[in-house]
């Protein structure tokens, strides 16, 4: 049985969210602060968690960086804000979907059983060593990249960081991270943002030649870096 964490400090909310998984045959789990929720995760292996931003003692954010440090575990946030900064930050944290409240509680299922049929989804591959989103496949032992079935020749360091985003579905990286993360030390003294810039640009031409509907793809998130957007 699917087992989804949920933290929020609405305990109302919180029994409601519970009463409708069960019916529909998930297995909830309800904690009033982001504490008590962190503790949960290391006696039980949940298969999604539904986060509140706005939580007493450590808000939602604190959480989400928490839980992307031990776990890559799908996370949908949920928040009374509409600003979109919140939004952002959450999805550069690492969550999946984010949710305003109020909300409708249809809404709310369809949200969960996307995620969770992305994850089960992810995980099949994973398994097997390839990544896949519509029509383009990332083989992370042959270290191929194939798309529409016709294999793309990608130098190491274009394999590296395409894994990198498409390993980590829409969360977002700036610059600096993903030139920490795929050139390391030897690139500290050599960064330069211009040829970041020109890199991701190649990349992407080589993956799509264009066209963004195979799934997903990369998006460029204006003032903060890049990210693997699925749809």
């Amino acid at each position: 049985m699917i087992k989804i964490l949920i933290i929020d400090d609405d305990m109302d909310l919180g029994k409601l969210l519970v009463n409708c998984l069960m019916k529909k045959d998930y297995q909830p789990t309800y904690v009033e602060n982001g504490i008590l929720g962190l503790e949960k995760m290391k006696t039980i292996k949940f298969d999604l968690i539904i986060l509140d931003i706005m939580l007493p003692e450590i808000d939602g954010f604190s959480v989400m960086k928490s839980i992307r440090e031990i776990s890559n575990i799908p996370v949908l946030m949920l928040t009374a804000k509409s600003e979109e900064r919140d939004k952002v930050k959450g999805l550069q944290l690492g969550a999946d979907d984010y949710l305003t409240k109020p909300f409708g509680i249809d809404e709310f299922l369809a949200r969960v059983n996307s995620i969770i049929r992305r994850a089960n989804y992810y995980n099949q591959q994973m398994e097997k060593g390839i990544i896949r989103y519509g029509n383009i496949e990332l083989n992370s032992y042959c270290r191929t990249l194939k798309v529409n079935s016709e294999e793309i020749p990608l130098s190491n360091k274009e394999f590296d960081l395409l894994l990198l985003l498409m390993a980590n579905k829409n969360q977002i990286f700036t610059k600096e991270q993903l030139y920490d993360q795929i050139w390391g030390f030897e690139g500290y003294d050599s960064y330069d943002e211009k040829n970041m810039v020109s890199f991701i640009s190649k990349l992407r031409k080589k993956v799509f030649y264009g066209n963004e509907e195979y799934g997903g793809f990369i998006e460029t998130v204006y003032g903060l870096g890049y990210r693997w957007r699925v749809k």
